[in-house]
């Protein structure tokens, strides 16, 4: 196995020109790497190309391909073709397998997710005020509290520390992304998702790959390469993955590349 500890830019190569998707799985992150970044979550729609590619990688792998994001799974639904995509939002803690009910509607109420909401409730609660006074995005998801800062970057360094003392008062793990940060229920992330992913049909056997661009994709990164795939890291940033590309275009032309699209490959994305 190859060594997973952070590597700084400069040595961290290319990913390789051909893959054998059939014995391999392919698990992407969705802002960043399916999409542009955009000033507000709300204004990222999918380009049709994007689409297309996805459709053809489900193909290749027979359906073993995964959107691994920070999300909630309902934004994921509203942005994403979802017959036979495997989905996972609010960093690990939604799940979704396509044609399976993972959750009965007439359960009885978990005390450990009521217990769950309350500490996120509160999070939102504390940070509230503060949002609201800077004009920040708040937002609740079902297992974080993400405080957006892109129209705001000169509060970056506030909003970090802001938060940071909120989720050590209420119980929550600090995550820190491009232009955000959350606060998160412990015990779930984007690597805890992979393996429970890589525990079932069709991605079990298979060697996963994980696609990000991000510092909260490093997890991802972290469970792919330990069970026996790699992680491919958009953007120039320290991370544990293998592999780097400088951009999203990048990781999208070699993810066509690998997957013989000859109608998607391009060096150039049109964005819409």
């Amino acid at each position: 196995m190859r060594d997973i500890t952070p590597q700084t830019p400069g040595a961290i190569p290319e990913p390789p020109e051909r893959i054998d998707w059939a014995t391999h799985a392919l698990f992407l992150d969705f802002d960043g790497t399916l999409t542009p970044l955009r000033d507000r979550p709300e204004e990222v729609v999918l380009h049709a190309a994007v689409g297309r590619l996805l459709t053809r990688a489900l193909e290749v792998t027979d359906g073993a391909v995964a959107v691994i994001s920070g999300r909630s799974m309902a934004d994921l639904h509203g942005l994403l073709p979802q017959d036979r995509l495997t989905l996972s939002g609010s960093h690990g803690a939604e799940l979704w397998r396509p044609g399976r009910e993972d959750a009965d509607p007439d359960a009885p109420a978990d005390d450990s997710l009521a217990e769950e909401a309350e500490m996120l409730d509160r999070a939102r609660s504390e940070l509230e005020p503060f949002a609201r006074a800077e004009g920040l995005l708040l937002e609740r998801k079902p297992g974080a509290v993400a405080l957006h800062y892109r129209n705001r970057p000169d509060l970056s360094d506030t909003c970090r520390t802001r938060l940071e003392h909120v989720a050590d008062r209420t119980g929550l793990r600090v995550m820190h992304g491009n232009m955000v940060s959350e606060a998160v229920l412990r015990g779930h992330d984007k690597g805890t998702a992979l393996r429970g992913f890589l525990a079932e049909p069709p991605f079990r056997g298979r060697r996963p790959v994980m696609i990000g661009d991000d510092t909260t994709d490093e997890d991802g990164f972290r469970a792919a390469q330990e069970e026996g795939g790699f992680g491919l890291r958009i953007g120039g940033a320290e991370t544990l993955a293998h592999y780097r590309v400088a951009r999203i275009e990048d990781a999208l032309g070699w993810l066509s590349h690998t997957l013989n699209d000859e109608t998607e490959r391009r060096t150039e994305w049109i964005w819409e």
